[in-house]
Order: structure tokens, then C-alpha cells, then sequence
């Protein structure tokens, strides 16, 4: 489990959960979303509909995008442990590189509700059954954490997530609406250095190009 999760958990928050109905349950709805994937490395990055925090308005995903700018978007729920351990690892990222990238959080269905594969001493967050739940609990994330860029909702008919296969947590970058780095499903391949990596590169050559057009 700790190999899985890329961080150190405590084993009685999830020794009694192992290989119940509940966790096949939960693994099998993450294989069935990455068979059922759409979106692609260099292909149009599909455009979910996505819901503010508030419940009252809403927005395409690709109208985030703005110019040449990539679009950084983190798929997360607050019941998953390893997303709680590392969401500073991802605020630091958009901190760093907010003056080249603009990044976007997307709230999807919970890693471990209550009433599902839940993990002992967790947040309590039942399954979503409706769209002010999931607001609700989104709202209950910005109550703990200082987020430095926006944070949407996933609709009810679970749209980005989808689309992305987010579930449970995972980054993708976004780039003139084509999907420009897909990362690979979490717990254990969810990476924000592997996102600074590209974004370093990216800023490199977004100097150069700059400087090579003040010069001309």
C-alpha cells in the first residue's frame, strides 16, 4: 500500500478495507475510466462542463485556457490521503510558475467516502448524490487549504472525470487546447515535479523565444 501511495501511511487507516467489495469496487471504476479514456497526448483536450463551488454558474473546461499559455489541471478529492500529503507539493508549483502557466483544480467524486472504501481516521465525505454535496465538500477543501488558483466542480454526470480518467487523483497539461503532458493515474504516479519539469523547460523556451524577437 505505501509503494502504491508514494507516501507513508499509517497501516491501521486502511488494514481492515483491504480486498473488500468496496475497494474492487473503487479499483474497478478507475480501470474502467482508463479503458474509456478520451483525452489524448497531442490530440484537442476534451471540454467538460465544469460547476463553481457556489452551484450557481458554469464554465467549459478549454475557457481556462488563455493564449499560449499552458493550462495545468490537477483531478483531486479531499478523502484521498496522498492528495491531502502532497497538495503543497502542487500550491508550490503553481506558486513558481504562475507568471508563464495558469492551473486549475478540478473537484471530482470522492477517492474514499464514508460509505465506500472508507479509510479509518479520514476526512468524512459520503458519496456524492448531489451537485451541492459536491460543492459541499469542495467548499470543505478551500476551508482547509489556501488554494492559489481556481477550484471547479465535476457535474453529477462526472463529465471531466470522464473524460480524463481523474480518478482518484491526477495532472494534465493543457496547451493551445491540445493535451500536451498526461500524467498517469494516482495515488501512485501523481507527480506535480514531473509537471515543474515541463513547465522549467517551457519557460525556458518561452525566455528565448522572447528574447530572440526583442533582438530582431
Amino acid at each position: 500500500m505505501e509503494m502504491m501511495s508514494s507516501i507513508a501511511l499509517p497501516p491501521d487507516m486502511y488494514l481492515h478495507s483491504l480486498f473488500t467489495w468496496n475497494m474492487f469496487k473503487s479499483v474497478r471504476t478507475s480501470i474502467m475510466l482508463e479503458l474509456q479514456i478520451s483525452a489524448r497526448i497531442d490530440h484537442t483536450a476534451p471540454n467538460p462542463s465544469l460547476v463553481s463551488t457556489d452551484g450557481l454558474s458554469y464554465r467549459r473546461l478549454l475557457s481556462f485556457c488563455r493564449g499560449n499559455r499552458p493550462l495545468v489541471v490537477n483531478f483531486c478529492s479531499w478523502t484521498c490521503p496522498v492528495f491531502r500529503a502532497r497538495v503543497g507539493e502542487f500550491l508550490s508549483v503553481v506558486q513558481e510558475f504562475s507568471d508563464v502557466a495558469d492551473f486549475l483544480t478540478i473537484y471530482i467524486e470522492e477517492a474514499h467516502p464514508s460509505n465506500g472504501w472508507a479509510f479509518e481516521n479520514n476526512v468524512v465525505i459520503p458519496t456524492h448524490q448531489s451537485l451541492e454535496d459536491r460543492c459541499k465538500a469542495a467548499r470543505l477543501m478551500l476551508s482547509s487549504t489556501n488554494f492559489n488558483c481556481p477550484v471547479v466542480v465535476d457535474t453529477m454526470e462526472n463529465e471531466a472525470n470522464r473524460a480524463y480518467a481523474g480518478v482518484p487523483i491526477r495532472l494534465y497539461v493543457i496547451k493551445n487546447q491540445k493535451v500536451a503532458l498526461a500524467g498517469l493515474t494516482g495515488p501512485t504516479f501523481y507527480d506535480p515535479k514531473q509537471v515543474a519539469q515541463w513547465l522549467t523547460e517551457f519557460k525556458a523556451e518561452f525566455i528565448r523565444t522572447s528574447s530572440a524577437r526583442h533582438r530582431a
